[in-house]
């Protein structure tokens, strides 16, 4: 298994595992156009991977991708718990069904967390099914009861 960096060349492949994670574990509160989410989700990539605010490692079996991770990296006023203000989200951690249960996520949020401690980040957020909340549990994540959401619709 190789381990590594994306980069623009990877985008489509990128693309086509966030459409397979979303259509997995999307329950949607609204019609969506899978063809505009796609090409949203590339532009994405294209404008958010070379200025490195977009993160992704992913996982390789003799070239294939089977495992994808990213981290969205962003700016917001210094805190008392992050005086840098870097906040990273964790997302698109994705594995394909038959390479599931190898630790090839455990090996990608290490990376990822490398990167968010090599970048002064002094917070990592993310948004998690019930199958992969071990996972992170088993590496520090801990529920956070002061936060909410608004859906702008």
């Amino acid at each position: 298994m190789e381990f590594r960096r994306a980069t623009v060349e990877d985008i489509e492949i990128l693309v086509e595992r966030r459409m397979e994670m979303r259509a997995e574990r999307e329950i949607s509160l609204c019609p969506i156009d899978l063809g505009d989410f796609r090409a949203s989700t590339r532009d994405y990539f294209l404008r958010h991977i070379p200025d490195e605010s977009f993160i992704a490692w992913v996982a390789l079996n003799e070239g294939a991708m089977v495992a994808t991770s990213g981290l969205c990296v962003h700016n917001i006023p210094p805190t008392y718990g992050n005086t840098s203000g870097r906040v990273a989200y964790l997302v698109n951690m994705y594995t394909v069904p038959e390479y599931r249960s190898q630790g090839i996520a455990a090996k990608l949020l290490e990376h990822l967390m490398d990167e968010a401690r090599n970048l002064k980040c002094g917070r990592v957020t993310l948004n998690t099914s019930k199958t992969a909340r071990p996972l992170y549990e088993k590496y520090g994540f801990v529920d956070v009861p002061d936060e909410m959401e608004y859906f702008i619709e």
